[in-house]
């Protein structure tokens, strides 16, 4: 008579481990076919990201295809930007410190679109104003226009003769991400919270 009510236990609890093994089962492919969610917008499929016919404040050519292996933000903006432009940058010093050892293999980058002012000189001592490693990219007006195209910025230059820096620039505010493999993967509107960006760069350096 014990040993008929002890297997009687035994049956419903072996019942529950099995459900619950198949519910923990279930959850983990339903979590393995969603897959990582990006905070940013996503490019789909990812392509290769446009090469840019820009030099950087040490006037060598840059590519993004020299840079495979690492993911790199690229920001549009200038180096007398009121506002924007250097908030973006202090984000990106802080997606740099949230990254800690990882961030060795990202780089970030302003490719300006203030060609008249931001000489080579003056954009390396405004990036190295926010991190010494940071690289400004830069052309004459033809270059800039077509780098700026390629990545669908928007470039308004509006004059302001009563202001001491004589005009500004509108700009398209995004940051873009090329991922290791150097294609144009994120793309990230302006205030976006750092510790998403990072976020989504941890995962595209160790996914």
């Amino acid at each position: 008579m014990m040993r008929r009510l002890t297997d009687n236990r035994i049956i419903p609890i072996a019942g529950v481990l099995l459900l619950l093994l198949l519910i923990a089962g279930g959850a983990l492919f339903a979590r393995q076919r969603s897959g990582y969610a990006f905070n940013g917008g996503e490019f789909t499929p990812p392509q290769p990201a446009p090469e840019l016919a820009l030099i950087d404040a040490d006037g060598e050519p840059f590519s993004f295809a020299d840079r495979v292996g690492t993911v790199q933000l690229l920001y549009f903006g200038y180096t007398t930007c009121p506002d924007l432009c250097p908030t973006t940058l202090l984000d990106f010093a802080t997606v740099k410190e949230d990254l800690g050892p990882d961030a060795d293999r990202v780089r970030f980058l302003m490719a300006s679109v203030d060609p008249e002012r931001d000489t080579a000189e003056r954009l390396q001592e405004y990036m190295g104003f926010f991190d010494p490693d940071f690289i400004g990219l830069r052309g004459d007006a033809e270059e800039t226009a077509a780098a700026a195209q390629a990545f669908g910025v928007t470039v308004k230059r509006v004059e302001h003769p009563e202001s001491s820096t004589g005009y500004l620039i509108d700009h398209t505010a995004l940051i873009y991400v090329i991922d290791q493999e150097g294609r144009l993967r994120l793309s990230y509107p302006y205030g976006t919270d750092p510790a998403l960006i990072a976020a989504d760069v941890r995962h595209l350096l160790n996914g």
